[in-house]
């Protein structure tokens, strides 16, 4: 398979991830980035519409970075699992030396979220960028070792995406935010 063709099955799996239960066909993912087994993605109702939310991960893992307006999540998804409604534990990720570990919010059965904070992201973004792989222990399952091959790409793209800042950058514009309107332009122009 060539690697176009690989990058498209990479983001169509990675479109199907990060969809919500209750989605329609209608529904629109525009790809960002590819890069690597990573990939980003906006997604909007329909193409007329701002985006709703903004996602980016790794699709052979499993991992995946979503935000919209409301929230920061992280995904891990395993197709051989068959979870209950309502489990509890932790999302643990080790990079770069650091840990952090985030309480499960929210699960389907092959899939669980955990909400991270802005600055946590950003803090394990830097350490992403200084690192070649990246661990993850979902609740006491056994640790799974995630290559970042291709991350930075990725993940740049879905923080522009999210407006989220970058590490040493001061982050992209946010699309969930009604942009500021000058009424005084708005007077001119209905003059």
């Amino acid at each position: 398979m060539d690697k176009q063709m690989h990058k498209f099955f990479i983001a169509a799996g990675l479109a199907a991830l990060l969809l919500p239960l209750n989605a329609r066909a209608d529904e629109q993912f525009t790809p960002l980035a590819a890069s690597g087994d990573w990939a980003a993605f906006v997604h909007r109702d329909s193409m007329a519409d701002a985006p709703d939310f903004c996602g980016a991960g790794d699709l052979k893992d499993g991992l995946i970075f979503r935000a919209d307006n409301t929230d920061i999540e992280i995904r891990y998804s395993d197709d051989s699992w068959s979870l209950p409604a309502n489990v509890s534990g932790n999302l643990a990720l080790a990079v770069n030396g650091n840990n952090y570990v985030l309480p499960i919010t929210a699960n389907t059965n092959t899939q669980v979220m955990a909400v991270i904070s802005q600055d946590q992201l950003e803090e394990m973004v830097a350490d992403m960028n200084k690192a070649g792989s990246m661990q993850l222990t979902p609740g006491s399952g056994n640790p799974v070792t995630i290559s970042l091959d291709g991350s930075n790409i990725a993940i740049t793209a879905f923080l522009t995406c999210a407006g989220i800042s970058q590490p040493g950058n001061t982050g992209g514009e946010n699309p969930f935010q009604s942009a500021p309107t000058n009424s005084n332009t708005q007077n001119n122009q209905n003059q």
